[in-house]
């Protein structure tokens, strides 16, 4: 099994709010507890040095070095960068000081050791709230990730023994055997790929892009045998590397089978489903055209989609309706790291 880590995390609103939240219960007590003797503005200019140092020093912490160092179990480049960070954001706050108070300040290893011992303590109290509420954030998210997998295998299997499923594919798989046995044995490998690929990846988090295609033309393979030229799927591909560039599984399938769900399309008259890809997005977008009679259907597997990218990537998936067209964006993921 494969699970993704996402390179970094940027802060997020609550984030936010909440280092707002810490410094405004602490600001008082470090206002109050300067006894530089210089007055008031000296007294606020000082706490404001203390939020902005002590901040800065912790969103390196939590949001570069931990993802970058410390959850790779890199250890000791996480131990050499935060002391390196450390000493750069000790020179930066004795320098403030000094502009602050206009008074002479040592910069000596010695004085600069102790600036070091007192931001680390002082810091080390909104790092650990930070770390703690992402860590209950991450556990959240890898429950509802579980569930929504979970939910993907279940639909799946009961795609596998779904009679109406099986009995379409096997009349138009009879009428080929009669009709056409080259075209049949045909029909019968891209078949047997399609349950191959989903038996393969149902435990894992990502995939090569190039391997979902393939899972997605197999897919269009099976409509076209069973509507003939009624849905047409043209691809937009620009995308460098289709072996590095990874999507969650049976994702491309996804909003394929959800355009042929929902829209009518004639071989007159074929409904058109557009696949772009760009280094970025992965977007599949089609005219709405909807059945005289609607489909039946849970309408969970866009809602399932945007759980399981969401622990992926930063970028959200994106359902829009505009002119006309239903369009679903995903994010082409990379730089990814694995954890066996």
């Amino acid at each position: 099994m494969t699970t993704y880590l996402p390179p970094f995390r940027r802060p997020s609103c609550p984030d936010w709010v909440l280092m707002g939240i810490f410094w405004a219960m602490a600001l008082p007590f470090i206002i109050f507890g300067n006894d530089s003797g210089k007055g008031w503005v000296n007294a606020v200019a000082i706490g404001g040095l203390e939020v902005v140092a002590h901040t800065g020093l912790v969103l390196v912490l939590v949001y570069v070095l931990l993802p970058a160092f410390l959850f790779p179990r890199r250890y000791w480049l996480f131990f050499v960068s935060l002391f390196v960070a450390l000493v750069i954001f000790a020179v930066l706050y004795r320098l403030g000081w000094w502009v602050i108070c206009q008074c002479r300040v040592q910069f000596n290893w010695l004085s600069i050791l102790d600036t070091v011992r007192y931001m680390a303590r002082q810091a080390s109290i909104l790092a650990v709230v930070l770390t703690g509420k992402h860590f209950f954030e991450a556990q959240q998210q890898v429950l509802r990730a579980e569930k929504a997998r979970s939910e993907a295998e279940l639909r799946q299997l009961k795609a596998q023994i779904d009679p109406h499923f099986l009995f379409n594919n096997l009349n138009v798989l009879g009428a080929l055997i009669q009709q056409n046995p080259g075209e049949a044995s045909n029909y019968l490998h891209r078949f047997a790929a399609l349950y191959r690929y989903l038996i393969r990846h149902k435990n894992d988090d990502v995939v090569p892009l190039a391997d979902e295609l393939a899972f997605a033309n197999d897919y269009m393979y099976l409509i076209r045998q069973r509507f003939g030229h009624a849905y047409e799927l043209v691809t937009y591909l620009n995308v460098p590397d289709q072996h590095t560039a990874l999507v969650s599984p049976v994702s491309i399938q996804t909003l394929l089978e959800n355009a042929v769900k929902h829209n009518q399309g004639h071989d007159g008259d074929p409904s058109l489903i557009e696949l772009l890809i760009t280094d970025d997005t992965i977007t599949v977008r089609n005219k709405l055209r909807p059945k005289l009679t609607p489909a039946d259907g849970t309408k969970t597997g866009l809602a399932n989609l945007t759980v399981r990218y969401k622990p992926l990537s930063d970028n959200p998936v994106t359902v829009t309706v505009r002119q006309g067209e239903f369009v679903v964006t995903l994010p082409l993921l990379r730089n990814a790291r694995f954890r066996e």
